[in-house]
């Protein structure tokens, strides 16, 4: 396994062309192996060189589930886009990959609050915008980012597994992360607003639900978010959930 994370300076409209080698450059023919993720975000921590910290940067996250040796060759040119802040890429097995980001968010240290949604198509609109949110984030600790979909995933029908839908190209979430309490009005603000102005680029308004705003009444973007399955899952819960036990989540209630 081959994973590329790449962090390049700057994160203003000059730099958004960054996300575009998933979009365009090759990546989404070879999405059975390739899974791709771009984000936006402010650069700090002992992983980067010190006189970049503060300063805004684009990550490329990359993972190739292949021959190694193919992997790097395909994902080399990911790594020269632009002017590196940091390079954390390399051969890795799957632990590695699974904690490349765990020193982002060690337990306990942050307060979270993320909205996500599906996007049918990632457009340079979209780009702007999930570079200007991110420039308007009042936490550096917050991520604007770009899921790529599609490949292996879009390979199984809507019936045959609870998830439903696999058409969407994209997800697009607003990761908001801070560590005062006193701010916790503003990071949820700017969550709410950046997945508000993105509904037009919505895929059919689903959302990815473990990303669903904490606090929220989330019944009818759960019902949307299942769509046609929505039933099925009703009468499941209904068999075996009654009394509706299992309710702390993206609940789907029983029938009275």
């Amino acid at each position: 396994m081959v994973a590329v994370l790449s962090c390049f300076s700057g994160c203003t409209p000059p730099s958004w062309h960054i996300a575009m080698p998933s979009r365009e450059g090759g990546m989404a023919k070879h999405g059975d192996r390739v899974g791709s993720l771009c984000e936006f975000a402010t650069a700090g921590g002992e992983d980067f060189p010190e006189e970049h910290w503060g300063k805004r940067i684009v990550t490329l996250a990359c993972v190739y589930n292949g021959d190694a040796a193919e992997g790097e060759a395909l994902l080399q040119p990911l790594r020269e886009l632009g002017k590196l802040s940091a390079d954390f890429s390399g051969r890795m097995n799957y632990c590695d990959v699974q904690q490349l980001f765990d020193t982002l968010m060690p337990a306990g240290d942050f307060r979270c609050y993320w909205k996500a949604r599906y996007l049918t198509d990632l457009t340079d609109e979209m780009i702007d915008l999930a570079m200007a949110n991110a420039i308007a984030a009042p936490s550096d600790n917050t991520l604007s980012s770009l899921w790529n979909f599609g490949g292996a995933t879009a390979n199984v029908s809507a019936e045959a597994t609870a998830f439903g839908d696999r058409s969407m190209g994209w997800m697009y979430s607003l990761d908001g992360v801070w560590s005062d309490p006193a701010d916790d009005e503003a990071n949820i603000a700017w969550a709410r607003e950046g997945w508000s102005n993105s509904e037009r680029f919505g895929h059919h308004g689903r959302a990815y639900l473990n990303f669903a705003g904490h606090g929220e009444d989330n019944a009818a973007l759960t019902r949307t978010s299942f769509g046609p399955n929505y039933e099925r899952l009703v009468a499941v819960k209904t068999k075996y959930d009654p009394q509706n036990r299992f309710r702390f989540n993206q609940n789907i209630a029983p029938e009275a």
